[in-house]
């Protein structure tokens, strides 16, 4: 097994090695202009500000290629729709008469203070007169039926 793995680790670097030396060819191979500042900076050692004088300029991208950091268009979201105001004429306007609100009467406690139970959309309510609850105004409670002023108009509820 310790075979094994030493000719693996040996392959593996002789295949890197050759990568390398075939890649060390490639590099500055007629591109770079002032090859005498190459054995320069080799030949004197390591010194970045020659190592920095054989960088070249990257060119500027075309003008035409998109920007990586903007949203694509498919995923940006919608623009929002402007609303549209309709002006109703002044002949069209006609003036509805208020509906009555879906309130049930459950039950009247008469005396003194009479108090009835009402219901709207599920809720339960114990209301007294001039009690104000679902933007409606409890006016009068009499034994067997409960007024109320709601949006302008008054309904009774029996």
């Amino acid at each position: 097994m310790n075979k094994l793995i030493v000719f693996m680790v040996s392959l593996t670097l002789l295949l890197w090695g050759m990568f390398l030396w075939k890649m060390s060819n490639n590099v500055n191979a007629g591109k770079s202009p002032n090859t005498e500042n190459v054995e320069q900076v080799t030949a004197a050692g390591f010194d970045m500000q020659g190592m920095l004088s054989l960088l070249e300029p990257q060119k500027k991208p075309a003008a035409d290629l998109r920007d990586p950091f903007l949203t694509p268009k498919r995923f940006a979201p919608a623009p929002k729709p402007q609303p549209r105001v309709v002006k109703p004429k002044v002949d069209t306007v006609v003036q509805q008469t208020p509906q009555q609100p879906l309130i049930t009467l459950d039950a009247i406690l008469p005396g003194d203070n009479p108090v009835a139970i009402i219901k709207y959309h599920g809720e339960t309510a114990v209301v007294s007169v001039g009690q104000k609850i679902w933007d409606v105004v409890i006016t009068a409670i009499e034994t067997n039926r409960v007024v109320i002023r709601y949006a302008g108009g008054t309904f009774e509820i029996k």
